[in-house]
């Protein structure tokens, strides 16, 4: 079952069969990107790109934090040929990183994506609201952007099926499972005498 593992966002998509990350910051998204691996594991991954896409290491670091052991099955698409084929063969639930990095034959893709049945998460390294109509994302159901802020980032929830556009904050070690907890107001306040 593909998941996030931040329970706020996997109850906004829990329905979803489409669900599309992007960010223009890489590095939070290649970060956010080997957790929901992880922590969605068993699961099968597919790279587009002839290079790139996955640090072993990351995984396994990843793997001790949530403890998790599951297999990641990788199939990797080096031409924009191999794309739409590589989806069809994977069946049904998978994790797609960069869909578009060819820039091309992005139809096929959107179709290939559409026509294979189970849950799919998207991840893109762009600017959806850029090239959002260019490359499909009518056919998401939901699209989430990723931001870097000062102290972490925030998941910006552009489309949804059941809410608006809405903000989650998040602090930076929380991609690593490091919760915030109830916050310092709690602390003060269950602290202080009476």
């Amino acid at each position: 079952m593909l998941s996030t593992g931040f329970s706020t966002l996997d109850r906004i998509i829990q329905r979803d069969e489409i669900v599309e990350f992007y960010s223009t910051d890489y590095n939070l998204l290649y970060e956010f990107y080997h957790r929901v691996i992880v922590v969605s594991s068993p699961v099968k991954v597919i790279i587009v790109g002839e290079r790139g896409g996955l640090n072993p290491l990351l995984i396994e670091r990843f793997k001790r934090i949530f403890q998790r052991d599951g297999d990641i099955y990788i199939r990797r698409a080096f031409k924009i040929e191999d794309v739409k084929p590589t989806i069809e063969e994977m069946g049904d639930e998978f994790i797609l990183i960069n869909p578009y990095h060819h820039g091309k034959n992005y139809t096929e893709i959107v179709a290939a994506i559409r026509k294979t049945k189970g849950r799919k998460f998207l991840f893109s390294n762009m600017d959806r609201e850029v090239n959002g109509s260019l490359f499909g994302s009518h056919s998401v159901h939901s699209m989430i952007r990723l931001e870097r802020g000062e102290r972490g980032f925030k998941a910006i929830v552009v489309k949804s099926l059941i809410l608006e556009e809405v903000e989650i904050p998040f602090g930076y070690w929380e991609i690593f499972g490091k919760d915030q907890g109830e916050g310092l107001m709690k602390w003060i306040l269950t602290s202080s005498p009476p």
